[in-house]
């Protein structure tokens, strides 16, 4: 079978480059090679690559800025196909046969991953690496040591080793022009350092080549390119990343709406698909083109068609599994109709989904801070403002990991991950996120306070203004990271105190609705009176209490005595010391009187009564200073 001729060049990378004069192979008979210039042909129109290779790629390499890239993100994802109108061809392709699409028409390309070694689009191409390497084929009878350093493993061809790899590929890239490598997996070879403890020779060693590459001039007059792909760069070494290194970091994201419906129109039959596509693609936000095509593909297997409710539940079955360690993905139930009492709160989240549904980013909170005791309501709020914006709902878990250097890998794969969901609303429970103090004294060699650094990076971006929006929740207001709190980052801080009396008998009316407990009572403000200092989860729990009490007693409906039992059966989970403490210390946090709830000064008189706090009399006096109240 006649071999498939290679195309020239397939890419922009390689436009406007001199091409090289082909010689002949060492070792072959036979006439002399006619020596030919090599003329790069057009590249691909540029709608034919995605942004991230323009951008990241392309437009660096051909601006002399960089000519080593370090590649990562969505590497396991599909990507539309430069070649699609080759017939035969798929539409859309790995990041692996992407690289071989875009750098296919070069003089020479090599892949390098540490389980397989040295990989070639065709034997002609690991011809003229051997030469352009110094191989002679010679070699491969002679002694296995001595065979070894000429870069040949004994009877099996080319090493795998980086340390035997590395020195070959630098001198191919030395001599070779119009040459492109791609090194797979480069965490493996580059990695990050494992803090307190010095890196092998044999990886200090591939850093410095590595380096070396993105700044040598030789290999950049010859138009040569490198790319390091690896999943989170944050594990690749990060000499590679300094500034004025030669070498860019590349970010490949999760394909945004446009491209997830240029995807789903070219899989999307009517048997397969039973709503429209734009709403296919709205839903999947979040998902690459690989997990997008994998539900297309289990429809066409199972021969039932997509719904809106599977591509739901399989959308968090599919970004759990992905981010399950860092974050959770929750399908939000509740709305704002569903919470009992807040009314100062809610009514400032109306305020905010009006400028939502808007457009009005500006008004939009960069972040926002709330607090109070246990039960108070804060992640029912959280989840309404989610369920109310029809935005994605995520609850951050620990970042952190008992691995060195794992943790900054997690926090980058977090931020990629909301970044790719945004429009999200992120709520940020009593984590170390919120609670890392970055003038602690540190026994974590810093990673604290990168992690730290990293978040309020994106959290001052004013481009995630009206996409990602952070909602922290805390007890202790006061322990959360000064630099976390300021305006541009959390731009309202808010206390969610106990509920006043009013409040707890409309969370009574709520719950019992809420929970479809069978009653005939219709005001429950006598059994409010009856609840003072119990949040409104107490006040859930007793609904569900009293519900009980009336099953096992074989009644039909819960009745005010039963209710009134399950009041008096109840013992609070939280002392009211502590209760008064964190309601002071949120009094002394808040950003807005306006949001202030309106009986807080009756609660601080209270309060006041019963003298349970320390140091009461200071922090009052800086109540009474600041005109809080």
């Amino acid at each position: 079978m006649k071999p498939k001729a290679r195309k020239k060049p397939a890419t922009p990378t390689s436009a406007g480059k001199p091409g090289k004069p082909k010689r002949p192979v060492k070792g072959k008979s036979g006439p002399p090679a006619v020596v030919k210039k090599v003329v790069p042909a057009a590249p691909k129109p540029l709608t034919q690559l995605p942004e991230w290779f323009i951008e990241g790629v392309s437009t660096p390499y051909r601006s002399g800025i960089a000519n080593s890239f370090i590649v990562h993100g969505d590497i396991n994802g599909l990507f539309p196909n430069p070649d699609s109108d080759v017939v035969g061809s798929d539409s859309y392709i790995t990041l692996t046969k992407f690289w071989e699409a875009v750098f296919g028409g070069r003089e020479l390309v090599v892949f390098y991953n540490i389980a397989d070694g040295l990989r070639f689009l065709d034997s002609s191409m690991e011809a003229l690496f051997k030469e352009a390497a110094g191989i002679k084929e010679d070699d491969a009878g002679a002694n296995p040591i001595a065979a070894a350093k000429a870069g040949l493993k004994a009877k099996r061809g080319l090493p795998r080793e980086p340390e035997v790899c590395f020195p070959l590929l630098e001198k191919a890239l030395a001599s070779q022009p119009e040459m492109a490598v791609v090194i797979e997996a480069a965490h493996l070879v580059a990695p990050a350092m494992n803090l307190g403890a010095p890196l092998p020779m044999n990886e200090r060693t591939n850093i410095e080549r590595l380096k070396h590459w993105g700044r040598d001039e030789k290999i950049r007059e010859k138009g040569n390119i490198v790319v390091m792909v690896t999943e989170q760069s944050a594990k690749v070494s990060a000499e590679l990343k300094y500034g004025g290194s030669g070498i860019q970091t590349v970010l490949i994201p999760k394909p945004s709406k446009p491209e997830r419906e240029k995807l789903i129109a070219t899989f999307a039959t009517a048997d397969l698909l039973n709503f429209d596509q734009k709403s296919f693609a709205q839903m999947t936000q979040g998902l690459n083109n690989l997990q997008i095509r994998e539900i297309f593909s289990q429809a066409k297997v199972s021969g039932k068609p997509i719904d809106a409710d599977a591509v739901k539940v399989k959308k968090r079955e599919i970004l759990n599994a992905e981010y399950g360690e860092i974050m959770e993905i929750v399908e939000p139930e509740k709305g704002l109709d569903d919470i009992g009492g807040l009314k100062h709160v809610k009514d400032y989240l109306k305020d905010v989904l009006t400028a939502i549904r808007k457009g009005d980013t500006r008004l939009v909170p960069m972040g926002v801070m709330l607090f109070g005791p246990p039960g108070t309501g804060k992640t029912a709020i959280v989840e309404a403002l989610a369920k109310e914006a029809g935005f994605n709902f995520v609850k951050i878990k620990n970042v952190r990991s008992m691995w060195v250097g794992e943790s900054e890998a997690r926090m980058e794969k977090m931020i990629t991950g909301l970044r790719a969901l945004a429009p999200v609303v992120v709520m940020n429970d009593e984590s170390d996120l919120a609670e890392a103090n970055r003038d602690a004294p540190k026994g974590d060699s810093g990673v604290a306070e990168r992690l730290m650094r990293a978040w309020m990076e994106l959290r001052s971006n004013p481009r995630i203004r009206g996409q990602i929006i952070v909602i922290d929740c805390t007890n202790r207001p006061d322990r959360i990271d000064a630099a976390l709190k300021r305006s541009g980052r959390t731009d309202d801080r808010i206390l969610l105190p106990m509920p006043s009396e009013d409040e707890r008998a409309d969370i009574f009316r709520v719950m019992f609705k809420r929970h479809e407990v069978p009653t005939s009572l219709k005001d429950f403000r006598k059994f409010a009176e009856k609840t003072d200092g119990i949040s409104g989860a107490d006040i859930e729990r007793i609904s569900l209490k009293a519900f009980s009490f009336a099953r096992a007693a074989g009644e039909k409906e819960v009745s005010g005595a039963v209710l009134e039992e399950a009041i008096a059966d109840f013992i609070p989970s939280a002392s009211q010391k502590d209760i008064d403490l964190m309601t002071l210390v949120g009094v002394l946090e808040s950003s807005s009187r306006r949001l202030m709830p309106p009986h807080i000064k009756e609660i601080v008189h209270g309060i006041c009564e019963r003298k349970l706090v320390n140091n009461l009399d200071g922090m009052m006096e800086q109540i009474k200073a600041r005109k809080i109240l």
